[in-house]
Parts: structure tokens; sequence; C-alpha cells
């Protein structure tokens, strides 16, 4: 049966586990002292390896014995009944393995009635029970929920952790010409392994030779290069130009919410780089590489008078176009007619 890659490379000892170094350890003490907690808290961005590290745990817990039960809390509807039938389950001992452990993912979704349901066992847990929960957003965990959880905060991997694992893929997969492809992917992935990994896996499809040339057909140009271009335009004004982006963009199939969404992030990253030429930052950080890489244009594009201005206006205003585009179902219309008036200075 045919694997992903993403599903192929996935860690399944610590030692693979890319940049949590200090959870790593934490965790290997917990298994060391043999006194595991009843309950875990993994928090982190998407693809940063919470799901990960919770099966490798749960495994090291039962020395591979056993599986842990996994529940999508995101396409559970809050997940009520599931967690009155989950307590009731919780109560009896594992018939394969010393711990039974649940493995609760993008937990944030759980209702309100339903973390009520969960906090009596959480309070007084089964002795051989164990919950592991994972969450991009634990801010939306309720408080009496939150304080009695064990919390691991697992980081963003750096561009850097994300092209050496995929160099790593590429070798062992036998592709070649990959580096600047590797390179182009971990500069835009936003720090989510799993999405550089289906990426790659996305180029290697239409060939194994990752040239960059062939990649940019898969991945399309949705790069810094793309949209310092945009911004050029929209800082000359150049509303044909700027058509011809967003046209050529929908032609290629590419998420335009996705895109404009990246778009802020890109501004703020540009607002970042200002603010450190200013003060005589030499030492760009690692997250601007992408801006820096582009160097050519970006003299151009942030070396005027009062650039930092400009430039903070454009981010407010392509955040009301992410706010104005969330549930439209024409975003292609409402972007291009914000950006034009953004040509315009309206």
């Amino acid at each position: 049966m045919y694997k992903s890659l993403a599903t192929k490379y996935r860690p399944k000892e610590f030692s693979e586990v890319v940049e949590q170094g200090v959870t790593v350890r934490i965790l290997q003490r917990v298994l060391e002292k043999g006194a595991p907690k009843n309950a875990y808290l993994f928090a982190g961005a998407s693809g940063s390896g919470k799901t990960t590290l919770a099966r490798i745990f749960a495994n090291k817990l039962n020395n591979g014995c056993g599986t842990p039960i996994e529940i999508d809390a995101a396409s559970s509807a809050g997940l009520v009944d599931q967690v009155r039938d989950l307590i009731t389950d919780a109560e009896q001992r594992s018939l394969d393995s010393v711990y039974k452990v649940y493995i609760i993912d993008e937990c944030h979704s759980v209702s309100s009635h339903g973390w009520q349901a969960f906090l009596k066992c959480l309070e007084e847990p089964p002795m051989y029970t164990i919950f592991m929960f994972c969450t991009t957003e634990p801010h939306k965990i309720p408080a009496t929920v939150f304080n009695r959880l064990q919390r691991y905060n697992i980081s963003k991997i750096s561009n850097e952790g994300i092209r050496s694992r995929l160099e790593y893929i590429c070798q062992q997969e036998g592709f070649t010409n990959y580096s600047e492809t590797c390179d182009l992917i971990s500069k835009t992935c936003q720090g989510c392994m799993r999405d550089a990994i289906t990426m790659l896996e996305q180029c290697a499809e239409l060939s194994e030779n990752l040239c960059l040339e062939n990649s940019k057909q898969i991945l399309g140009s949705v790069s810094a290069e793309v949209m310092m271009k945009l911004t050029n335009f929209l800082l000359d004004g150049n509303e044909e130009k700027m058509f011809a982006v967003i046209e050529s963009l929908a032609q290629e199939g590419v998420d335009l919410k996705q895109f404009m969404s990246n778009y802020l992030e890109f501004i703020l990253d540009l607002c970042k780089y200002i603010i450190f030429q200013t003060i005589g930052v030499t030492n760009i950080p690692e997250y601007l590489e992408s801006v820096q890489d582009q160097y050519t244009n970006l003299r151009y594009t942030v070396g005027f008078e009062n650039s930092l201005v400009w430039f903070n206006k454009l981010a407010d205003k392509v955040l009301d176009i992410n706010n104005a585009i969330k549930y439209d179902t024409s975003s292609k219309t409402t972007i291009e007619a914000y950006l034009i008036r953004i040509c315009r200075g309206i």
C-alpha cells in the first residue's frame, strides 16, 4: 500500500524529531523515572510535531505494546457524547499495554459542554489512563482544564531544520538536483514540516529531477519574488501589472485567500526589515531570509523616505482585505477592488 512521504518519514523515535530538544529531553526523563502524569498538553503551530511527539511518547510509555486511541476533536461535533463514552471506557484497564493512552488532536475544538464532561475525569483520573491533548490554540482551553494539564510548547521548525529534513528525504528517495527546491520550500512553508514534505512530494510527482525550473511548475511562483513584484506594482500605482499578477495566480489555481494571508505576513516582514535597518541591525533574523534574498528589488522597494509609514498603512489595508474575504465566495473580485484602491492611494 502506497504511503505518502509525510507518512513514510514521520518520526517514530525521539532521535528523529526535528528541533524539539528540550521537550524530548523532558519526556525522556519522565520515561526514565517511570512516573508519568495523567494529562499532557502539546501546544504549537501546525505541522510542528505535536501529534508525532504524543505518539512516540505513548509508544515508549507502553514499550511498544498496544496503540493509543486517537480522536480528532475537529471532526467530532464538540465531542460531548464521545467524551461521555470515553470517560466510561477510561475507567477500564488496557488489555494489551500498561497504560491506556488517549491522543485528542485539535482539542481546542471541544465544546464547553465537552470540557465540563472531561473535568471530573481529569480531577480524579484513573491510575493507568493517560490523556494527551494536542492543539494549535491553547488559549481556547478553559482555565479549569488547563491548570490540570502538563503543558509542552512545541516551537515552529526553522528554515534550516526543514531544509535539512527535506534534503535527507531526497537522498533516501534518490531525487536529484534538489538543493534549490528544498531551499525554496523551506522558506515558503511557514515552519510547517508536514506542508513542506507534501510540497516536495508534489514536485517529485512531476519529475525526480527536482531542479528549481521543474519545481516551480508545481509550486507555482507564489514566492517572495511574486509578492515583491506585487508590492512594487502597488507602490508604483501600476494597476495593469497588479491585475496581471492576481489573474496569473488565479489561473494557476492558487488559493487567493491563503495567498493574501501569506502576503500580510510578507508585508509585516518588510516592516520588520526596515526597522532592523533603521536601528542598524546587521544580522537579519532567519525568518526574514526570503525577504533579504530579494535584495536587488528590496533596495528599490523600501529605499524611499518614510517607507515604514507607507508599509504600515499597506499592512492595515491588506488586513482589511483578509477580513473582507474571510467568508467571501468571490474573493478574487474583492481582492482586486481593494488593490486598485491601494494603487490609486485611496
